[in-house]
């Protein structure tokens, strides 16, 4: 209690002398910032006033922030309570003597729950597709006599977002949304480390993937932690790792993108069938494989349904998705929202249906999006465009369930370092977004005078690291508390 007296005193010290004004000029004549691109606006939820304002319709690339607008946009259109349904068909009406003549068909809705590790523990990822293979066993079938075929149609088959850099695209944070997702649509891949400047030696990977071939040019070194970049497309089964990892681990993990989720789906689902004593003889089959061989999309309208699964809702996936920043997370609210209401989940059309959305309801000027999470350097957003979507969310209906999707500062998420001990420790809900030389913040902060304030913070092109521009940022933070 006196620590939280003290920090509030010390604070209130500082910035009686400072006020805002004083400090984000400061900020701007920073000598790490002399080439830097600003966008700020902070207002009054309560009167709507300007508190601070720093170029505010100026559109800069913001990274992660973008976050805001696809689960905000998926919790208003969808609701927060809307959840995808994948289901399982077969192609003939009945078995005959255990044996089911014909083929099995999964049409995807684009779950991105199933399998992931926000939702499950790790011994119990594949606890759905037991029950799965529970329910199958119960009709009585011991043997699919035909082939099991994966449906993502629905959500398109394009991969990664326009924008993506290739050096992203192949490491777990690149993953791209895909009609039947699992474990994230991450590989994990173990290595045993030795001393420094040796080479890494691949063990295994979760899960196991067919067909990869992995150039290794990692060596190891002290100190680093995961120093690597995994570099290969969607579909692309030949992948190149490159730079340094923590030396003398036995054991270290990389995760890296899913060459192809539809495809790993079939292959656990298969495998879970046979261990509950269910044969397969045809062949696993991805319906990208055989696009231009069949009618698409298929009709299901005399095919016979065995099964259905609801995953996790909007404001589940909206949690994780603005709390630990989980990019295919946000495309796949994206997706949601494309096939929802356009008919075909694609990035493009998340992305006309948010901004066509957005632009009947608040002042778009200068915002232009191209995917739902901000890893594309094609997004421009600017400090107006946060702040009159945070105003609009304030004001929603749904204002409790999008709060409570956003980190907060110094206790939770990718938060959870940032004002650390300082006045506005859990006063902050609000987003971050890092890339290389861009950070950015946008959120609500909850003043020690009772203010209800909106901000965004976005800067580009700072000459320092990462940390150091965070704690230039903290001050202002500080002093939007103090107001």
């Amino acid at each position: 209690m006196k620590l939280v007296l003290f920090i509030s005193l010390y604070c209130s010290f500082v910035f009686s002398q400072a006020n805002l004004d004083s400090v984000l000029l400061a900020f701007q004549k920073d000598k790490n910032l002399a080439n830097a691109s600003i966008s700020f606006l902070a207002i009054n939820l309560e009167n709507d006033s300007i508190i601070g304002n720093v170029k505010d319709s100026l559109s800069l690339p913001p990274a992660s922030t973008v976050k805001l607008f696809s689960t905000a946009t998926a919790i208003e259109l969808l609701g927060p309570n809307f959840t995808p349904i994948t289901k399982i068909y077969s192609n003939v009406p009945f078995i005959n003597d255990t044996v089911l003549n014909g083929d099995l068909y999964i049409k995807g809705a684009a779950d991105i729950s199933l399998g992931s590790q926000y939702f499950n523990q790790e011994d119990s990822l594949n606890q759905f597709l037991w029950k799965w293979a529970d329910t199958i066993f119960a009709k009585g079938i011991r043997k699919i006599s035909g082939n099991i075929i994966g449906d993502g149609t629905a959500y398109g088959y394009n991969g990664v977002p326009n924008g993506w850099a290739y050096d992203d695209i192949g490491n777990y944070y690149g993953a791209f949304h895909a009609g039947l997702s699992i474990y994230d649509n991450w590989i994990r891949l173990y290595f045993q480390v030795p001393a420094p400047r040796l080479k890494p030696i691949l063990l295994k990977t979760f899960p196991v993937v067919p067909n990869l071939t992995l150039k290794n040019q990692l060596l190891a070194q002290n100190g680093v932690g995961d120093n690597s970049v995994i570099y290969g497309g969607p579909y692309n089964y030949d992948r190149t790792i490159r730079g340094s990892i923590s030396a003398n681990s036995p054991n270290f993990i990389v995760k890296g993108s899913m060459p192809d989720p539809e495809l790993q789906f079939l292959q656990a689902f298969k495998c879970v069938l046979q261990q509950r004593g269910i044969s397969v003889e045809g062949q696993l089959i991805s319906c990208r494989s055989i696009q231009d061989k069949i009618t698409l999309p298929i009709n299901y309208s005399n095919f016979h349904q065995l099964l259905e699964h609801s995953g996790k809702s909007v404001k589940e996936i909206a949690y994780w998705t603005n709390m630990k920043s989980v990019n295919v997370y946000a495309e796949t609210l994206n997706a949601w929202i494309g096939y929802e209401k356009l008919g075909e989940g694609t990035t493009e059309n998340g992305v006309k249906t948010m901004e066509e959305h957005w632009a009947t309801r608040i002042n778009t000027q200068g915002l232009n999006l191209t995917d739902g999470s901000g890893l594309s350097r094609s997004n421009s957003v600017s400090a107006r465009n946060y702040c009159e979507l945070l105003k609009y969310m304030y004001l929603s209906k749904n204002r409790e369930v999008f709060k409570s999707t956003l980190p907060v500062a110094g206790v939770s998420g990718t938060l959870a370092t940032f004002c650390k001990g300082q006045c506005s420790e859990g006063k902050i809900y609000a987003k971050s977004g890092t890339m290389r030389r861009i950070k950015s913040y946008a959120g609500y902060v909850e003043t020690g005078s009772g203010k209800k304030i909106a901000f965004a913070l976005i800067v580009n092109n700072y000459a320092c690291s990462n940390n150091a521009i965070m704690k230039k940022m903290e001050v202002i933070m500080n002093a939007l508390y103090l107001q």
